[in-house]
């Protein structure tokens, strides 16, 4: 059975530097991010095990990301989810440089098949 999408509300919390998803008030996700030298870079996401396949971390990837794009340096992505969302998703390629030599195995690290 396929699992409907969540209804996510997503926050940015500059003291804790995370991107955060809420679902029913509860945060299901969030996605870490680092600042240094005024350059920022996304570096870990996590959502709840209960929540996931249900667009969360893309949820919170397109907002950051969004967030993101206000800013006249390019975002850094240190995470694996981050990177394959902009992999599929093209337009958020000139927003970012991806560094694939931090990241855990991820869809696009574990596919020997992958061109990217």
């Amino acid at each position: 059975m396929k699992r409907s999408p969540a209804a996510v509300e997503v926050r940015k919390d500059e003291i804790t530097r995370l991107y955060e998803a809420l679902s029913d008030g509860q945060v299901v996700g969030s996605l870490a991010y680092e600042t240094t030298g005024g350059r920022i870079s996304l570096t870990h996401s996590y959502v709840d095990p209960d929540q996931r396949h249900r667009g969360v971390a893309s949820a919170l990837a397109r907002y950051a990301l969004e967030d993101l794009s206000q800013s006249q340096t390019k975002a850094g992505v240190y995470c694996g989810f981050v990177a394959d969302y902009v992999e599929d998703h093209p337009e958020w390629k000139d927003a970012v440089d991806i560094s694939r030599s931090a990241f855990i195995a991820t869809r696009t690290a574990r596919d020997p098949n992958s061109q990217r």
